[in-house]
């Protein structure tokens, strides 16, 4: 008797359409959390204080007060604003049937927020690493506070609560001045959206620029990677090596350049042929190894970044960074 046909792409495409219908299920279900019935109405907001005085009284002291006046001439409506018609959760006293930003998933939460805090700064949350990280707005805002920008503590401490790396190597031998107050984490990112990084510039590169111009260029004799991205030899929170290297020198520049011609041959006692270099003719020593790898490659190549003098050197036709 013959097996029936096996039929591996049909069976991906019905797991896909599984997948995608248990999506919306989930979906389905955390937005119909903390939310009012259809039929409620709004109740106002007197009705509200007579449960939740201490919010009302001190409301006028938020920036959300502040900014529907401290006259308090628009004030009708304005909790139900946010957590939505709440005659339902009042005759039920159920916590389930109003709106509840602090307990909603990222979707019914930060489409409150968006409703009127429409901003260049925000334009790129749908795609941003914090909305697809499943962070809501009230997991670092606290509407009913007093504080600038309603944030629940100051940065970086903020951050650090989920980015525990990041604190790590802040403390590292080489850092960022984050520790010592002198730049924050919103000096290089942007919380609410911009790429996958949150990076407030649009490249990594442009951003470092923007403090080390110096760096940018552009320049007769130019290094490659820095025309590429600076984290190809940086990382930006701290490292264990000098000027926030990823690795220390010569390992790192030797991940892309070969060893000199001097420390080529090891143990080689007065003149000899470089492997590497047969027109030239070089005096090695039997510590010549050693001390290409433990000598900087920037004690002579000074202007790694870039550089507008040519180098002396007429075999690398000027272009050795030198000077």
């Amino acid at each position: 008797m013959k097996k029936p046909m096996q039929n591996p792409a049909g069976h991906a495409a019905v797991l896909r359409i599984m997948l995608f219908m248990s999506m919306i299920l989930l979906l389905g279900l955390a937005s119909s959390a903390n939310q009012p019935p259809s039929n409620a109405v709004l109740v106002g907001n007197e009705t509200c204080a007579d449960c939740h005085s201490e919010v009302s009284e001190s409301f006028h002291k938020t920036m959300h007060g502040l900014a529907y006046g401290a006259d308090r001439s628009d004030w009708s409506m304005t909790c139900e604003s946010c957590h939505g018609p709440g005659s339902a959760h009042v005759e039920e006293a159920d916590p389930e049937l109003i709106i509840n930003p602090a307990k909603t998933d990222q979707f019914g939460d930060a489409q409150t927020c968006v409703n009127c805090h429409k901003s260049e700064s925000l334009d790129g949350w749908e795609f941003s690493h914090h909305n697809s990280a499943d962070v809501n707005c009230s997991g670092c805002h606290s509407i009913h506070t007093e504080k600038e920008q309603i944030v629940k503590k100051a940065t970086p401490e903020l951050c650090y609560d989920c980015h525990s790396e990041v604190r790590a190597a802040s403390f590292m031998p080489s850092h960022h001045p984050i520790a010592e107050g002198k730049i924050d984490c919103q000096d290089c990112h942007n919380p609410h959206g911009g790429s996958l990084s949150l990076t407030s510039e649009d490249t990594g590169r442009e951003l470092c620029f923007s403090c080390h111009a110096e760096k940018e260029g552009p320049f007769v004799y130019e290094h490659a990677p820095v025309n590429e991205d600076c984290m190809g030899c940086h990382t930006p929170h701290g490292s264990v090596a000098d000027n926030l290297l990823i690795q220390a020198e010569p390992g790192l520049c030797l991940n892309c350049h070969a060893m000199h011609f001097h420390a080529t041959v090891e143990g080689v006692e007065g003149e000899f042929t470089p492997p590497l270099a047969p027109d030239r003719t070089s005096i090695s020593t039997s510590d010549a190894w050693k001390r290409g790898m433990l000598t900087k490659c920037t004690q002579c190549h000074t202007e790694i970044h870039g550089t507008d003098m040519p180098s002396q050197s007429i075999s690398t036709g000027g272009t050795a960074l030198t000077r």
